[in-house]
């Protein structure tokens, strides 16, 4: 008799007493007993148990599938929280301007094959105006994020709320919203910069990488030349004051602290 599965072509029943597996009849062929005094009539068994666990596996996978739609949607629901923007009451939140102090005689490091040199030790606490990341430009292996930064009169939401702030290609561009700025172009250029941030180590890269735009931050480091085949390919700028292609600051970023001040809206 070929049996497949759970399926027999004659109907076989097994002897409640004695166990034996034999086909359709009235009494037992090992024990004698007879079934229907027993008034019980088992169901048909296979001659060979079916592997199990095809369920298990089954609900296994539908957790699997079920936990990762759980973790893409956290992920983009962070994703979305973080790309907020932080607002917060009108009022000037960083009142201190940048610190530096130029290095007379520099001791330069490599950092992939290229050669940084410290220009001044700087830092700074300002707001975060926006932000940029690169990936396949020629300085992105260096300096994957740039940062528009803001104090004094451009850590102001009121400010803020009346000018548009963009990045790109290395460049920083602030216009107003209105036909007029709330202030004018030069206070507004001189209390804010565009810088290319060089993280000092993967630690520094995660942090900024976390920066909100609206974030307030302190940094600390060195603003640097980056010389490559013996040629400059960076220079920064040493003053807040300049404008135009050159203006940036080149910043070594070696220390982030975020800072919670002002109310936030």
């Amino acid at each position: 008799m070929k049996r497949s599965g759970y399926t027999c072509r004659k109907l076989m029943i097994r002897c409640p007493k004695c166990g034996f597996e034999q086909n359709e009849s009235g009494e037992c062929a090992r024990c004698g007993v007879i079934f229907a005094k027993l008034q019980m009539y088992p169901p048909c068994y296979p001659a060979v148990k079916p592997v199990s666990g095809g369920r298990a596996r089954e609900d296994w996978v539908k957790y699997a599938v079920l936990f990762a739609l759980v973790l893409v949607l956290g992920l983009v629901l962070r994703r979305g929280w973080m790309g907020r923007d932080l607002r917060y009451t009108p009022g000037v939140l960083v009142n201190s301007e940048p610190q530096q102090l130029i290095i007379s005689n520099p001791v330069p490091w490599v950092k992939n094959k290229r050669v940084i040199v410290p220009l001044a030790r700087f830092s700074l606490k300002a707001r975060v105006l926006s932000k940029e990341k690169y990936r396949f430009d020629h300085g992105a292996d260096i300096s994957p994020i740039d940062l528009a930064l803001g104090w004094g009169p451009m850590s102001d939401q009121k400010v803020l709320d009346q000018l548009e702030i963009a990045q790109g290609d290395r460049f920083f561009v602030i216009a107003p919203v209105k036909e007029k700025p709330p202030l004018p172009m030069s206070v507004l250029l001189a209390n804010s910069s565009n810088m290319h941030i060089l993280p000092a180590n993967a630690g520094i890269e995660k942090s900024l990488a976390l920066l909100r735009i609206g974030e307030l931050v302190e940094l600390g480091g060195y603003l640097v030349g980056v010389r490559e085949n013996g040629q400059w390919t960076w220079v920064s700028s040493l003053s807040r004051l300049d404008t135009g292609d050159g203006a940036c600051e080149i910043f070594w970023v070696e220390r982030v602290e975020f800072l919670a001040s002002g109310k936030r809206l």
